[in-house]
């Protein structure tokens, strides 16, 4: 299923609105008198540690990722909340919050620190309305910049192509309404909207627990598009459902139409792709010193442990001539814009006897990817969207070495991310654009 422009400007209206949105919940009779009580979950990407601030009182103190603070009691009233990296005095988020009397509420502190943003959680729901042998799920996607998913609980071999999702098209920073579920162990799986082979969390075994009330957190991992879990139990604990997965592919650029293949781990990352090619995303066990072998042509060319994060997403760029071919890990950043009207582009240098490439729009010099030498990646633009760009890739000595015209432009789509790649393996480079977000 493609993403649509206007799905996506509502995915990215959801996001901008929902911690407004969720700290109203619960909000009524806030400035009524009596307490409230409130617990503060870190789940931010790239902070290890926060201190929150209620007011003028610092109410969770070095507050580490992944970390739920016990409940503290405090006045029933509106507040100014504000987030600090822990130690640090500077803001960098703030909003107001309304806790009711002698309510319950988890702060999930989320997403980045550079679009850093809090969401109260009601912790108050009757479990006396939960069917008899039945629990009641309810789903957040707390991410800004990985798009809707669907949230599959299911039994450990059921196949999503024939499953229903539990949660469906859920949008990035949306809570969902809670579902009525027989209590038991699942399979929790999450994917792209419509897409069961686009796996982005695989966890074998959650458990919910009868006549209870919990919460699934999506939180984004760093390549934005693999993501992770947390389940928070009302009023009780928070377990975390860590993705132990990094995602990686191959791009075969080797001179004279060399055939690559490579391996990592136990996983198959390209059986014999043929220069020029590239392959698809492939999930790979996370790790610091992961076994790797690439060959060219049969031949060995690099083996060794390479570092796959978890979370993350990484191109294997295999380029140069078949006699000495060179290996490059270039790190991928999936992560959507947060514009409906932006789109994010960089240029992949894979000719190793190519000079430094550099990228045009609409003959525009992008400047982030300019002098991109052989065997490398430019950094990421974000520009205007434009579904009839012209994309443009220049060589100083062979001039344009991909180029459409006007009349047949590249379709660079709103919250987009594209690489143009260039690669080797033929008389003279090939250059493709690849839509990196479907």
């Amino acid at each position: 299923m493609t993403f649509a422009p206007l799905s996506r400007r509502l995915a990215l209206l959801a996001t901008l609105t929902s911690s407004l949105w969720l700290a109203s919940c619960g909000s009524s009779g806030g400035s009524g008198g009596g307490q409230a009580n409130i617990r503060g979950l870190n789940l931010t990407s790239d902070l290890a540690s926060i201190d929150v601030f209620l007011g003028t009182t610092k109410q969770f103190s070095a507050l580490n990722t992944g970390a739920l603070a016990s409940y503290g009691a405090v006045e029933a009233a509106s507040y100014t909340v504000n987030v600090n990296s822990a130690g640090n005095s500077s803001t960098l988020f703030t909003g107001s919050y309304s806790l009711a009397k002698d309510g319950h509420y988890t702060a999930v502190v989320w997403g980045t620190q550079s679009s850093l943003r809090v969401s109260t959680l009601p912790e108050d729901e009757d479990a006396s309305t939960i069917g008899a042998g039945n629990t009641k799920v309810r789903m957040f996607n707390a991410t800004t910049e990985t798009g809707a998913v669907d949230v599959y609980f299911t039994t450990p071999t059921a196949d999503l192509g024939a499953s229903t999702p539990t949660q469906g098209s859920l949008p990035a920073g949306t809570l969902a309404g809670f579902k009525e579920i027989p209590a038991g162990t699942y399979r929790l799986r999450i994917t792209g909207v419509g897409k069961p082979d686009d796996l982005r969390l695989d966890i074998p075994a959650v458990t919910l627990t009868a006549a209870k009330y919990s919460t699934l957190v999506v939180t984004a991992g760093a390549g934005g598009v693999l993501v992770n879990g947390t389940l928070v139990e009302q009023q009780a604990s928070a377990t975390a459902l860590a993705n132990n997965n990094s995602r990686v592919r191959v791009i075969a650029s080797v001179d004279s139409a060399g055939v690559v293949a490579a391996t990592a781990g136990t996983t198959n990352l390209a059986g014999g792709l043929l220069s020029p090619a590239f392959g698809n995303y492939t999930l790979v066990s996370a790790g610091s010193s992961v076994s790797t072998t690439v060959r060219v042509n049969g031949n060995i060319v690099s083996s060794g442990p390479l570092s796959f994060a978890a979370g993350a997403d990484y191109t294997l760029l295999v380029y140069g001539s078949a006699a000495a071919a060179k290996l490059t890990v270039i790190n991928d950043d999936n992560r959507l814009p947060l514009s409906a009207s932006r789109t994010k582009i960089r240029v992949i240098n894979g000719v190793g006897s190519l000079d430094p490439l550099s990228l045009l729009v609409d003959n525009g010099q992008v400047t982030a990817s300019s002098s991109v030498l052989p065997g490398t990646a430019s950094a990421y633009s974000q520009i205007a969207s434009n579904t009839g760009a012209q994309v443009e890739v220049d060589s100083p000595t062979l001039g344009p070495v991909y180029l459409t015209t006007r009349t047949n432009g590249d379709a660079l789509l709103g919250q987009g991310v594209y690489t143009v790649l260039v690669m080797g393996g033929k008389a003279t480079p090939t250059g493709r654009l690849l839509n990196e977000r479907p």
